[in-house]
């Protein structure tokens, strides 16, 4: 599942193409889901023709936007970062489910990672490489006031395997609305600091191999000065990490599709799943 509005339709047929290319077999294909509020019609076709020339099956779902709840966007986020806090209303035929960012690639076989067994836990996710502890780096700055213990490990929701059912149970997803309606001031990461409060640390620990940040780029952008997280998480093992990366993820504002991304072999990577017209068109 993706969540994307009209800025993303580039960046995903990217993601579809390397989940393509990560299964040969079109038997062993995964179904995808992209949730979006208001694509528009060219952005609709643009989706559906990439799923039909790659042979995914493919569905767009429209989400309902409650645009009361004037949930905190800053940075470079868009509201569709809220996006993924839908899924519960829009899938009700899967008991089990694979969020991806639109801004990841798929380099090796999802099975593993869809059969993981999830023993009661809500999510399956990695710990955040530039935020694995609240306290570290700029996740949940005001963790006291919001009753979140400094130390507690932190997950990046670029990359989760949802256990719809127990998420219905422990209330998840109402919890993190909740969350980003009664203290806005105090979210920095949008809906990761939202589900990491809600989860509650009840979430299971997954290899990093299956949402591997593209850190050798992040590190060689101009205003990175050093890794606030190294005692915790070695800048040297996760730039490492990128040689046996499952899922690869181009976090932070400059993505690999601009032309200010850093020239890293992993900008030409990425570029390889990007025909040359789309990508002329995304810059």
């Amino acid at each position: 599942m993706c969540g994307i509005d009209d800025t993303y339709v580039v960046p995903f047929c990217a993601l579809a193409t390397s989940v393509a290319a990560a299964h040969p077999d079109p038997a062993t294909r995964p179904r995808m889901i992209v949730l979006h509020h208001a694509l528009s019609p060219s952005s609709c076709r643009a989706v559906a023709t990439c799923g039909e020339q790659l042979g995914l099956e493919l569905q767009l779902r429209r989400v309902t936007v409650d645009h009361e709840a004037r949930l905190p966007v800053t940075g470079w986020a868009s509201p569709a970062v809220y996006l993924r806090l839908a899924i519960p209303q829009s899938v009700d035929d899967e008991p089990v489910v694979l969020y991806l960012d639109a801004d990841t690639l798929v380099l090796r076989d999802l099975g593993p990672l869809l059969r993981q067994p999830l023993d009661g836990a809500p999510v399956a996710a990695v710990r955040d490489p530039q935020n694995p502890i609240v306290g570290t780096g700029i996740a949940l700055p005001g963790c006291e006031r919001i009753g979140v213990p400094a130390g507690r490990e932190y997950f990046n929701s670029g990359v989760m395997l949802l256990d719809l059912v127990a998420c219905a149970e422990l209330g998840v997803f109402e919890r993190a609305r909740r969350f980003l309606v009664d203290w806005p001031d105090e979210v920095q990461l949008w809906d990761q600091d939202a589900l990491n409060v809600a989860v509650d640390d009840r979430w299971q620990r997954l290899d990093r191999c299956w949402n591997t940040f593209a850190m050798s780029a992040l590190a060689a952008q101009p205003g990175f000065f050093h890794h606030t997280a190294e005692p915790v998480m070695p800048l040297a093992d996760l730039l490492a990490d990128e040689y046996t990366a499952a899922v690869l993820h181009f976090a932070g504002p400059v993505k690999p599709w601009h032309d200010a991304f850093a020239p890293v072999p992993l900008r030409r990577l990425y570029r390889r799943f990007l025909p040359a017209p789309v990508l002329a068109g995304a810059r």
